[in-house]
């Protein structure tokens, strides 16, 4: 049974964010991957939000029916 989880690394401890089935003194093995903090994601999102302001995305143009959309020649 493989279970990916978070948890939190403090004082030589891995504490899981949530509880495991497991019996007690169960051995397991851990592969340790950092998560990555949100000011990675929020600097992603406000350089999104900085690209959208100068070229945004509009839907001002031409409506098509559906007829046209579907057109068949």
């Amino acid at each position: 049974m493989k279970t990916m989880i978070a948890a939190t690394y403090e004082g030589g401890i891995f504490r899981p964010d949530e509880s495991l089935p497991l019996a007690e003194r169960t051995r397991v093995n851990l592969t340790v991957e950092p998560i990555v903090q949100t000011a990675d994601a929020t600097r992603a999102w406000e350089s999104l939000k900085a690209r959208l302001r100068q070229r945004p995305i509009h839907g001002l143009g031409r409506r098509y029916t559906r007829d046209e959309l579907h057109e068949r020649r």
